[in-house]
């Protein structure tokens, strides 16, 4: 390879790692938001809102699992893509216990 090709392979893997971290952190974040607020004391929201909430956090974390795995151009329907339910499962047990 020339160095041209080596400097475009390395722009390319900076650019899909800052790419996928904001991915992370903007969607990731929702998500784990959305899992925290449910998973705590809630006094002005009813259950089967809190429900809701807590099937969008699953949702946005799925998005952002997947969209990591697209851009880094990997299948999107990779086991990985799983990591995206972790707030939703973690929220699950103090939303219905």
């Amino acid at each position: 390879m020339t160095d041209a090709e080596d400097e475009e392979q390395s722009l390319d893997l900076v650019q899909r790692v800052i790419i996928s971290s904001l991915v992370v952190v903007v969607f990731g974040s929702l998500s784990a938001v959305l899992g925290a607020y449910v998973a705590g004391p809630q006094q002005d929201v009813s259950h089967n809102d809190a429900v809701g909430l807590w099937l969008m956090s699953g949702v946005l974390g799925l998005i952002a699992a997947v969209a990591v795995l697209v851009i880094n151009r990997h299948k999107p329907y990779s086991p990985w893509a799983l990591l995206g339910l972790l707030p939703m499962a973690v929220s699950a047990y103090w939303l219905f216990n």
